[in-house]
């Protein structure tokens, strides 16, 4: 949608930039045009102004540990004239000059992500910690259940204490007032980023936040913590940062991982409306920061920087195309500026030549040493499972990239998207290797994967599918960076969940306990479910939603360590509940595969209901008659299609030549086999049976059976499986 007319023109391009990592700072006073800071991966932070579109440094500090947040904020209460960098441990406040006023050294014990101000008070992120500071005093530390992404800050009514609305990683959001939880609630499509809108009053908990789903919404706290969604993924990018811009109205500016920029309109007198998406722009790589003001002209336009430190602007499409700005300079400023740019690349040319001849001087020597090419900068990401069993990888690299090798000593099926060239070779020798290259476009810096491990019939799959990928740039010298992918047995439990839920399903629950600790519980589960895990603590808890059955996984382990005789025990507990027994089978067959790995003794127990298959098939039962529908009409209609009829004969209403429910196959949305999970359900119910003899029958032989349910679900006679399903045929002798 393309409601505005706004172009890209680019100002700087600077190191590897993390999100939220561009502020613009605002006028002090007459002035209209902004400056602006970025931090990058170097530990440079600029300070930058705009002019005849010329960018002019006003403070540059020298490189040091990477910059992970900025913020601006008023040390006087009155305009904001402050920058504060986050990197490492420390955060650093600059003036607009570039003088260093405040260095704080913290106690944090892991990298700063996040960081929020408000008036005189600081509060950091840490990994899982949340630290609040008070005139540079360490007030409080709260340590969440797992790692922290986002914060803000609101003061309280007719109080000093502040409420912190934190998002908790795979848990939602949650309210902390002087270190203790006031509420918390459950966002299963995971907020990454949240921002306050400005015309609140500054006691009103109220945030939109951006999901990694792709999705926009909005938290509220009064009484209780409730969020609601007012866009729906839908397929798009994961938000990684969120803005505001404010031209014929106020926007939401939303940044996301596919390289998009899109701005919402927003009703701030009423928040809960849903926005109106009016603008869209793809720049091929992730956006780390997004932010509107005045900074090259005194109109408003969206300052954006990317992955790779490209820092552009989107303003209105007359004070680029007409040539505006260049025609207001004079003569004498557009000399001037051209010998810049001659110069600069005078000098650009002369250093390449230098380091050329510097490299191959030293390869001629014989004292040369070691000649060690740079860390290829790449951010890779691994998604769950979408409905048809694939899993995205999304490899950005802050160079072009030229080729990308992928091997697996497994069956694996690989796809690409359109940017790239996809070639297979045949195995030679084990039949289950899998050797594939990807040749990208020129230019591809961000390239997508398809991936799902194909599982035989034959034995389970008791660990996880290891990927190897080469990443190979353009350009000179050829290196490769290796990245490790592990694809998990339940790659579509990707939906998070209340582990604290509480209805009527029929549960099958696996109970493990041996000489394991949390943390090994944790490493031996990532083998099993998508995404990122909580962090290991004293005991854990927590539920994923399989995506296309809606059956729920629900994990709960801890463990502990005692001294008996100066001799150190440990002694862990697991307990997994699931309405889905071909999910306890294969966590079964896993973890026994892991202890055993490792040598450790765990005993481990099942109980599986007689009527769980049934009450699973009763739950998907008209998901399954919908999807044969849909198979027939997608089966009809390839054979429509094969006679060749002319497309006018068809649509004639004189003679028709087709009954009026062919008419309406044909007429039909194109449907592709991609997006038709009837086999997948068959396969998966006769799974479920499978599982529950090998779980409920010790192995016995129940091939007939078997054979009749597999019959009964290709030719979907609900009657006949639901029979087979309620073991009213199988005959279980109770000596077993």
């Amino acid at each position: 949608m393309m409601e505005y007319d706004l172009a890209r023109i680019d100002y700087i391009l600077c190191g590897i930039t993390f999100p939220d990592t561009l502020k613009i700072l605002p006028n002090p006073g007459h002035k209209t045009l902004q400056k602006f800071a970025v931090g990058d991966k170097n530990g440079v932070l600029q300070c930058l102004c705009i002019k005849d579109e010329e960018p002019i440094v006003q403070f540059k500090t020298l490189p040091g540990k990477p910059i992970t947040s900025i913020q601006v904020a008023s040390t006087n209460g009155n305009h904001i004239d402050k920058i504060f960098a986050a990197s490492g441990h420390e955060v650093k406040g600059y003036t607009r000059k570039g003088k260093v006023f405040l260095t704080i050294e913290t106690s944090v014990s892991e990298t700063i992500t996040s960081m929020c101000i408000l008036n005189s008070d600081l509060v950091l992120c840490s990994g899982r910690t949340v630290t609040f500071y008070r005139d540079l005093k360490e007030i409080y530390t709260y340590a969440c259940e797992d790692r922290v992404l986002d914060i803000a800050a609101f003061s309280t009514p007719n109080s000093t204490r502040v409420r912190l609305l934190v998002l908790i990683g795979n848990k939602g959001a949650a309210v902390i007032e002087n270190g203790e939880l006031l509420a918390r609630t459950q966002i299963s499509s995971g907020p990454t980023r949240l921002i306050v809108p400005p015309a609140q009053r500054s006691s009103e908990v109220t945030v939109f936040y951006g999901a990694a789903d792709g999705s926009i919404g909005l938290i509220q706290y009064e009484t209780d913590l409730s969020s609601t969604c007012l866009v729906e993924g839908g397929g798009l990018g994961a938000v990684v940062c969120v803005g505001w811009y404010f031209s014929n109205g106020a926007h939401l500016a939303v940044g996301r991982h596919d390289g998009s920029v899109q701005l919402y309109l927003v009703d701030l007198d009423n928040v809960n409306e849903k926005p109106r998406l009016k603008f869209t722009y793809f720049c091929g790589e992730p956006i780390t920061s997004v932010c509107g003001g005045s900074v090259g002209t005194e109109e408003t336009e969206l300052l954006v920087s990317t992955f790779s430190g490209r820092v552009f602007a989107l303003r209105s499409q007359r004070l680029i195309s007409g040539g505006v700005a260049l025609n207001n300079m004079t003569p004498e400023a557009l000399a001037s500026r051209r010998n810049k740019l001659e110069l600069e690349v005078a000098r650009l040319e002369k250093q390449t030549a230098a380091e050329r001849e510097k490299y191959q001087r030293n390869t001629r020597s014989l004292n040369a040493g070691m000649s060690t090419p740079p860390l290829l900068e790449i951010q890779y990401e691994l998604t769950g499972a979408m409905l048809n069993g694939w899993q995205e990888v999304i490899i950005t690299a802050g160079v072009p990239l030229d080729m990308l090798f992928i091997y697996c000593n497994k069956k694996v099926e690989v796809q690409t998207d359109s940017a790239a060239v996809l070639s297979v070779c045949p195995p030679q020798g084990k039949a289950s290797e899998i050797l594939a290259t990807v040749r990208c476009q020129a230019g591809t810096r961000r390239i997508w994967l398809q991936m799902r491990a194909v599982v035989d019939c034959g034995p389970e799959m008791t660990e996880c599918t290891q990927v190897l990928v080469y990443v190979l740039p353009a350009g000179a010298p050829r290196i490769a960076r290796l990245i490790k992918l592990s694809l998990p047995a339940l790659p579509q439990y990707s939906q998070h969940d209340d582990p604290d839920r509480d209805d009527d399903r029929v549960w099958c629950e696996l109970r493990l306990s041996g000489g394991f600790s949390v943390a090994e519980m944790t490493s031996w589960l990532s083998d099993a479910l998508p995404g990122e895990l909580p962090r290991p603590a004293v005991s854990i808890s927590f539920a994923r939603v399989h995506c296309l059955l809606k059956t729920v996984i629900i994990c709960r382990y801890q463990s502990f360590d005692w001294l008996i005789r100066k001799k150190s025990f440990r002694r862990g507990s697991a307990v997994f509940k699931s309405d889905n027994v071909s999910t306890i089978a294969t966590l079964k067959d896993l973890l026994s595969y892991c202890s055993l790995k490792r040598a450790i003794r765990v005993d481990i127990s099942c109980d599986i209901p007689e009527m769980c298959c049934l009450m699973l098939f009763k739950s998907i039962k008209d998901q399954f008659l919908s999807e044969y529908q849909r198979k027939k009409e997608f089966i009809l209609k390839e054979a429509i299609g094969a006679l060749d009829l002319d497309v006018n004969i068809i649509n004639s209403e004189s003679e028709p030549i087709l009954c009026e429910e062919y008419v309406r196959v044909w007429k039909s949305v194109d449907t592709t086999k991609n997006t038709l999970f009837f086999n997948e359900l068959a396969a998966t119910v006769e799974q479920w049976y499978s599982d529950w003899c090998k779980l409920s029958l010790y192995g016995r032989d129940n091939s007939s059976q078997k054979t009749q349910l597999k019959l009964a679900l290709q030719e979907c006679q609900v009657n006949n499986i639901e029979g087979i399903l309620s073991l009213k045929d199988l005959q279980i002798n109770s000596n077993m």
